[in-house]
């Protein structure tokens, strides 16, 4: 069996190729970093992204060292059945594509929000600051653990490459990430996205050929292995209650999409509405091939390295190093930590955005320049990423399969997916049901997965089957359900926003952008007037909160559809 840290003449080839990857993504950070005049050129690119690297960056902002690393070693340790990790996300990428994207991008834009706690206080009306505070606190928790997570999973892969120690791996990977997003903001996130997202796209097509001319189908080979029946059941072996909530737990990854603001951003910076559909083929087609090469790479790494690595997560670059040449398992590896960082610097610039843009500006410093803001974001983007790399330390034996999923996926799907979704489509949602799915969720996908330490296994065993297998059930699904519930019920027994302006909220929603502003960015006569205050240049704002944020520029990319 392969040893699971390698150093030598491959890995000096491997260390090449990365050093001058990183001298590539450093150039995009300087050349990015000349598009940052405000700081909605930091957070969301000034809405100038095109749908080509939209649809790249939306991909490998999600897929992150959780697809190059954590599926690979599910499907190591599991099988086949890790093919069941798209089974949740492609449906569900597919609905954000085809029932929000294009909402939240027009919505958004009207209402000049730059992220997603000002768009919900300004769809709920809310001049209280609650509903932004809760969203903002959500975001700074759940995405500092999605980069720590990144940071982890790049930490793994230094390790395998040089051997070096795992403290010190963590600590040069979150040094990338965070120095990266420092630099460039999004547009050096968006571009590094669809740079980092097309060699993604290329490793997980080649190194399963590659296995595939060296052993043929894995499948057979898999029958002969010990516990071959379980590594070529789709449901792993398990039968009845087990297999069904086994099944329930890969199908509810997906319902974390819409709770994921590193995903939703790339909604409201796609540069035209009408560019929404094209980015969505190209982020389906990237889902598909990346989900099912991901998990190839992991069922040969079981053939080629046997059972028994001490860590599953080092299968993905172990079988890289055992089958292609230096240079080419640099790229390959390269590729492996570009989805890293892809998703760290993502993560960690919406967390930046919770606190200058959502925080700061909203209650400290309203009058704040967006020189200051920008500023501020960068160094925002320090602390958090110091943090990050803490709780990366802290956390780097836990594998990066359940790292992702429990402790920063989950949360954001939990807390913040029933609300987006409610916001854009039920005019009866309140400021307390906001509250109260996000905290509801949050708390549930916390707690979830201690109940056996909490009320104890022996306890749980005792319940019988049904319940054994719901304990065991990914903590996203019950935790939306949960939200969901209390948003709907909270709701109805509070008072919803004044439906006069809901209803024009809602009808704007639903017109293309040239219908209700011009090139100038001003309201067109007969709009409402949270758009225009009379045709004076600046757009009027929802509410009086919405006079301490930062608008973003008027483009010149608005006749839409």
């Amino acid at each position: 069996m392969a040893s699971e840290a390698i150093a030598g003449g491959a890995s000096n080839w491997v260390l090449g190729t990365f050093a001058i990857y990183l001298l590539v993504l450093i150039g995009i950070g300087v050349w990015s970093s000349r598009f940052m005049d405000t700081v909605g050129d930091y957070v969301i690119g000034g809405r100038r992204v095109g749908p080509v690297v939209t649809g790249f960056s939306e991909r490998a902002s999600e897929m992150s060292g959780w697809l190059t690393l954590g599926v690979p070693a599910d499907a190591y340790g599991g099988g086949i059945m890790a093919f069941l990790n798209g089974l949740g996300m492609i449906p569900a990428d597919l609905f954000a594509w085809s029932a929000i994207a294009k909402r939240l991008r027009k919505y958004s834009e009207i209402v000049k929000a730059v992220t997603l706690p000002t768009f919900f206080e300004t769809r709920l009306q809310d001049d209280t600051g609650l509903v932004k505070g809760v969203s903002a606190a959500v975001l700074i928790v759940f995405e500092g653990g999605y980069v720590g997570a990144q940071i982890v999973a790049a930490g793994t892969l230094l390790r395998v490459l040089t051997g070096m120690e795992m403290w010190l791996g963590v600590v040069i990977g979150g040094v990338i990430v965070v120095g990266y997003t420092f630099l460039g903001g999004y547009f050096a996130v968006a571009w590094s996205d669809y740079f980092q997202g097309a060699i993604i796209l290329i490793a997980f097509i080649i190194l399963p050929i590659i296995a595939f001319t060296t052993y043929g189908s894995p499948f057979e080979m898999l029958a002969q292995m010990e516990g071959g029946a379980s590594l070529t059941s789709i449901t792993g072996g398990m039968s009845g209650w087990a297999a069904l909530f086994g099944i329930i737990s890969y199908a509810a990854i997906g319902l974390g999409v819409p709770g994921n603001p590193h995903i939703m951003v790339r909604f409201m910076g796609i540069d035209r509405v009408k560019n929404v559909r094209k980015a969505a083929l190209v982020a389906q087609l990237f889902m598909f091939v990346a989900y099912i090469g991901a998990a190839l790479v992991g069922i040969y790494a079981l053939i080629q390295l046997g059972a028994g690595l001490e860590n599953p997560d080092n299968a993905m670059p172990l079988l890289t190093l055992e089958l292609l040449p230096g240079v080419v398992a640099g790229v390959v590896l390269a590729a492996a930590l570009a989805a890293m960082m892809s998703s760290g610097d993502s993560q960690l610039l919406v967390a930046t955005s919770a606190v200058v843009e959502d925080v700061y500006h909203g209650y400290v410093n309203p009058d704040a320049s967006q020189e200051k803001l920008v500023l501020y974001s960068r160094i925002v983007t320090l602390i958090i990423g110091g943090a990050s790399i803490a709780f990366a330390m802290l956390a780097k034996d836990t594998p990066i399969y359940t790292l992702v999923l429990d402790y920063a996926w989950g949360g954001l799907g939990a807390s913040l997916g029933p609300l987006l979704i409610a916001t854009l489509w039920w005019k009866g949602l309140t400021k307390w049901g906001a509250v109260a799915s996000m905290l509801s969720g949050g708390i549930t996908m916390i707690v979830w997965p201690q109940w056996p330490a909490i009320i104890g296994q022996g306890t749980i065993d005792a319940m019988g089957p049904f319940m054994n297998g719901l304990f065991t059930v990914y903590g996203l699904a019950p935790a939306f359900v949960i939200s969901a519930v209390a948003l709907i019920v909270v709701s109805l027994l509070t008072t919803p926003p004044d439906q006069g302006d809901v209803e024009e909220h809602f009808d704007v929603m639903h017109k293309p952008l040239s219908a209700v502003i011009d090139e100038e960015g001003r309201g067109k006569a007969g709009t409402p007037d949270f758009i225009t205050d009379g045709g004076m240049p600046e757009p009027k704002a929802v509410t009086e909160m919405d006079n301490v944020r930062g608008h973003v520029a008027a483009s010149d990319y608005w006749n839409e559809e």
